[in-house]
């Protein structure tokens, strides 16, 4: 083994040289707290005496296995996705496995090209979140073809095998839309988002099933399909405040959408709650700290996260694309903006 060049020692090597298995020491080198601190010493003693080099590529060409696991979202700038993305990370990390994050930016063209990226690297499995633009998942295809597991965790798409972790949008939905009823309003208006995206479909749905049980009715213009941008945002409040008949209570299907808009009634000289109450399906930190603040549908991103990349690691050591349907409960976090 001393004459071997070190940049072709792996961790069959060390496992060998161990009698312990290559999977212990791939966790061991990535410090996983499975593996006791004994074991941990024993390994790093030892691919220091073989002069042991990390290098995934030529890791992944002897082993077909990188210890990877890439993560497409669509973006990290919020607080739901950064809590996914550390509860990814903490499990795979664990798990003995490393993440290489990629961000779509609610970009269609942009997740395809990511796809191909993390194909190329030869991660030994995906964690996605699908962006607004998607409708059509074939550039998961080849993960798929090739064995490679992949989860779906918020946006998922049924065309894809494998494990997804999901929140009951329409439950939620349902009940913020039944919470602005119960506070008094009468005159609901919903900025939804993309309809060709399920997830805005099932949150649509929700709020007008709670009208309908409630016996109010659906305003021409009150429900309004958007990409939930800021143009988008200004234009449907500065819509709203031009009606006869003004909404009353407001719910946004994301949590962005719903802090501008509670931003922009300020120019219009509207009370909230007393004249306008509003919930957003979606919390930020800041959602707390305004004035007013801001109810909101709370998911658990965290656990979604973990929960996602559990059943990710667990196919990719079983070999197989695990299916299943996994639901997170959500919760309402009522604050001063619908509360009266």
């Amino acid at each position: 083994m001393s004459d071997k060049n070190k940049s072709e020692v792996t961790i069959n090597d060390i496992a060998r040289a161990l009698g312990i298995s290559a999977s212990t020491v791939s966790r061991s080198l990535n410090d996983s707290s499975k593996i006791s601190e004994k074991t941990k010493s024993r390994v790093r003693e030892m691919a220091v005496e073989l002069g042991y080099e990390l290098n995934l590529v030529a890791s992944s060409l002897s082993k077909s296995k990188t210890n990877l696991i890439g993560v497409i979202i669509p973006r990290l700038n919020s607080q739901f996705f950064s809590q996914a993305v550390s509860g990814i990370e903490e499990v795979a990390r664990q798990s003995g496995y490393q993440i290489i994050i990629c961000q779509s930016n609610e970009d269609f063209t942009k997740e395809c090209e990511m796809a191909k990226v993390l194909y190329s690297t030869r991660v030994d499995g995906v964690v996605a979140c699908l962006s607004k633009e998607t409708t059509t998942v074939e550039h998961f295809n080849v993960f798929i073809q090739k064995k490679v597991p992949v989860a779906m965790f918020d946006r998922v798409s049924y065309a894809i095998e494998g494990p997804k972790v999901v929140v009951d949008n329409y439950e939620g939905a349902y009940r913020a839309t039944e919470h602005l009823i119960a506070s008094g309003c009468t005159r609901l208006a919903h900025l939804a988002g993309p309809q060709n995206c399920k997830v805005f479909q099932e949150r649509a749905e929700g709020f007008r099933d709670a009208l309908k049980k409630a016996g109010l009715p659906l305003l021409p213009r009150h429900l309004l399909a958007s990409d939930l941008n800021e143009k988008d945002v200004r234009d449907s409040m500065a819509l709203w405040m031009g009606l006869k008949e003004a909404p009353d209570g407001i719910f946004t299907a994301s949590a962005t959408s719903g802090l501008l808009m509670l931003n922009l009634v300020r120019n219009y000289n509207v009370r909230v709650p007393e004249d306008m109450a509003f919930i957003s399906f979606g919390n930020e930190p800041c959602n707390e700290l305004i004035t007013p603040s801001l109810s909101a549908v709370d998911m658990p991103g965290l656990d979604m996260g973990k929960a996602a990349a559990k059943h990710l690691v667990d196919a990719i050591e079983k070999k197989q694309n695990g299916d299943g349907i996994f639901l997170k409960p959500i919760q309402l976090l009522i604050r001063n903006s619908s509360f009266r």
